[in-house]
């Protein structure tokens, strides 16, 4: 199976940096933990785009036989950039390899493979910030409130 091609595509990588957020501008990123069935179908709908380094071939290759996520495997890093029209990003988070300096090794051993445990965080970006949700939502209760107000006044005879 192989995702479409949409220009809405989700971003997916092992690491996140703020220059992958440099064209979104002013705006509210929520970030929440989600399931690999949630992953296929986001994933059917708008494509996705693989953000590894060469040496990341086997963690990929590792996440698609366990997942059956059908990830493509970049020849080359793909540098990523969030933007208006491509607004959601799944950093790929392992647990159980060694790192060094905080970043994963070039290569790990099939023992070391077998210790290795994968979740997935998906980052969203509202083109709205997150002051101005909250100022428009709290306008919106008062609004709500004075005609529930209105509609539920008592008259006098």
């Amino acid at each position: 199976m192989s995702y479409p091609k949409t220009g809405k595509e989700v971003f997916v990588s092992f690491s996140l940096s703020n220059t992958m957020f440099s064209g979104i501008g002013k705006g509210t990123i929520t970030r929440e933990e989600v399931s690999v069935d949630y992953l296929k179908e986001l994933f059917t709908k708008y494509g996705v785009v693989v953000s590894a380094k060469p040496e990341q071939r086997k963690l990929l290759e590792a996440i698609n036989e366990i997942y059956d996520l059908q990830l493509e495997i970049p020849e080359n890093l793909k540098i990523i950039h969030l933007s208006e029209k491509n607004r959601r990003l799944v950093v790929i988070s392992v647990q159980g390899l060694k790192r060094f300096n905080g970043s994963l090794l070039p290569q790990y051993s099939e023992e070391e493979f077998q210790e290795a445990t994968f979740s997935f965080v998906k980052y969203y970006v509202q083109s709205r910030h997150y002051d101005d949700l909250i100022a428009e939502n709290a306008k919106l209760k008062r609004d709500l409130d004075v005609e529930i107000a209105w509609r539920t006044r008592e008259c006098e005879i």
